[in-house]
């Protein structure tokens, strides 16, 4: 499904549906925006890995400001950094993700992705529950979303229940910064999107 006709079925469904919450619209917001991303991955089999990557990046751009997540894993480190470096770092980074997660669905069945309820934390923080279905395996997956200026973002994602990739990212960033330097980073996110294997022991 390509994004102009999603994002007008996306409009129609909440002119449709008034009575929502806005923490419902959000749900439903998180579920396409998920949906639409496998259907490129499962369903245009004919383009190429570059492609899927402009088209998944368009899609998750569209719904979510990126840099929200990307910008609390770095954390105190931004200020490490010159601007010219902190832009590089960003783009790096969004590439390397986008890249790795194309990766670990590669020759795997579509999964099977169920949301929970919407929690609301307060005004300003929700948490969406989900279930994913690969293959044999169950995965539990938490959003966590925090309302902001630009409307709510998804400010981290918890596996399992513990695993969180800000937490664990902003482990490997304070790990490089206590000896390197903004300029190293850059080559070794660099280096990283140069190989073709990533799982769950690929470190920055």
């Amino acid at each position: 499904m390509n994004i102009l006709l999603h994002s007008t079925i996306y409009v129609i469904a909440l002119l449709a549906v008034p009575i929502l919450s806005a923490d419902e619209h959000e749900r439903l917001r998180l579920r396409g925006t998920i949906e639409s991303t496998l259907d490129v991955l499962y369903g245009e089999s004919d383009i190429s890995f570059d492609e899927k990557q402009v088209k998944i990046r368009a899609i998750l751009e569209d719904n979510y400001d990126l840099d929200v997540m990307i910008r609390r894993a770095i954390g105190r480190n931004w200020r490490l950094m010159s601007e010219s470096e902190q832009v590089r770092v960003l783009e790096l980074v969004r590439q390397l993700v986008l890249k790795a997660y194309i990766k670990a669905l590669d020759g795997k069945d579509r999964p099977l992705v169920s949301l929970g309820e919407e929690i609301l934390i307060s005004e300003k923080r929700m948490e969406i529950e989900s279930t994913v279905l690969l293959g044999e395996q169950t995965f539990y997956i938490l959003y966590r979303l925090g309302r902001m200026r630009s409307g709510w973002q998804i400010y981290d994602i918890v596996a399992e229940g513990s695993i969180s990739v800000v937490s664990n990212y902003r482990q490997q960033f304070d790990d490089h910064f206590r000896q390197g330097s903004g300029a190293e980073l850059i080559t070794r996110l660099e280096d990283l999107l140069q190989q073709d294997l990533f799982n769950e022991k690929t470190k920055i």
